[in-house]
């Protein structure tokens, strides 16, 4: 069953990203066009407007998780979603996972209108790159870098604490609009709901912050090696590069919390419209 409903949720959520996408690809392609035949004007408008696309892509990403969780729960669709013959526990879980799996389709769009307009910028000022790169060479700073299995290793890393911020907003996404449209809250959803959100958001990442620096748990990339340590980020020594992840990872606990407070409230306490 959690197969067929994830089916269904990444073909009706994807009508609200579809076109942001498309458009993204569209500019992308005429930076293409304008840099294999060299036409200024078209590259640099193309340039422009993908760089809006871009921004664009991951705002439209985040609002559209908010819609299709309003939507298809506490709307007119909500009274199909209630009468399936599955679990609330499944049904969050296939639109946590649907969710997530957009908000990473849109900074992938994002990072690839980056990448496209680099390479344009790149082409037109080849010189100034050549610089940089010899005078990196002259300084020996290219001797520091890590070797390519640390930088896989540490991408990986990074790309796990990314994945848990995502789930963590996509955790108080779900729980604040849950809550929102439960008892007398329905009255007034939209401002009760923006403002629990901003509640949690502030007070967690205020905990978080005051975790982060008081929390010993590091972690570090160094030239020959990644690894976690027991420390500050001020106190490890030879890294080239230092994170604190005691706070992301109390965000995503607190997520974690959130999200199954939002399936019992979806079982007990939801009023649908």
């Amino acid at each position: 069953m959690l197969g067929k409903l994830l089916k269904y949720e990444i073909k009706h959520s994807a009508r609200y990203t579809a076109t942001i996408y498309l458009a993204t690809l569209a500019f992308a392609a005429f930076s293409v066009i304008a840099l294999l035949f060299n036409s200024t004007w078209l590259g640099v408008m193309s340039c422009f407007m993908l760089y809006i696309a871009g921004i664009a892509s991951v705002i439209v990403t985040l609002v559209s998780v908010i819609k299709n969780f309003y939507d298809t729960l506490y709307g007119r669709q909500g009274y199909l979603t209630f009468t399936l013959p599955v679990k609330c526990s499944t049904v969050l879980l296939s639109k946590l996972i649907t969710s997530v799996l957009w908000i990473i389709v849109g900074f992938l769009v994002m990072g690839v209108t980056l990448v496209v307009i680099f390479l344009y910028a790149k082409d037109k000022s080849e010189s100034v790159f050549d610089m940089i790169m010899d005078s990196l060479l002259i300084t020996g700073l290219t001797d520091m870098l890590p070797s390519g299995v640390v930088i896989a290793e540490a991408l990986v890393m990074f790309v796990v604490l990314a994945l848990l911020t995502v789930i963590t907003y996509v955790g108080y996404v779900f729980f604040v609009v849950t809550i929102a449209n439960t008892g007398k809250f329905q009255s007034h959803p939209k401002l009760f709901g923006a403002l629990v959100f901003l509640g949690i958001f502030a007070g967690v990442n205020t905990i978080s912050n005051v975790l982060t620096e008081n929390i010993p748990l590091t972690f570090n990339v160094a030239t020959d090696r990644v690894f976690f340590a027991f420390a500050d980020m001020f106190s490890v020594e030879g890294t080239l590069l230092s994170y604190g992840i005691g706070g992301t990872i109390f965000s995503a606990i607190v997520a974690g919390g959130l999200l199954a407070l939002t399936g019992y409230i979806m079982e007990h306490k939801v009023n649908i419209k």
